[in-house]
């Protein structure tokens, strides 16, 4: 794969899980589901950075 493939890759992922957060946040009680794709978001986002920083 290409370095553009895998970036466009990781952002829609990203995109995915920012939204499936900002649902989770306001459509359910437990915030547990927030946390999880939150933090998913911002993992993902965290290594997209790295890969283009160090490739």
């Amino acid at each position: 794969m290409t370095q553009d493939k895998i970036n466009n890759i990781l952002t829609l992922i990203f995109l995915i899980l920012a939204v499936a957060a900002g649902v989770s946040y306001f459509a359910i009680d437990d915030r547990t589901v927030f946390w999880y794709c939150g933090g998913a978001a911002v993992c993902i986002r965290f290594t997209q950075y790295v890969m283009k920083f160090l490739m």
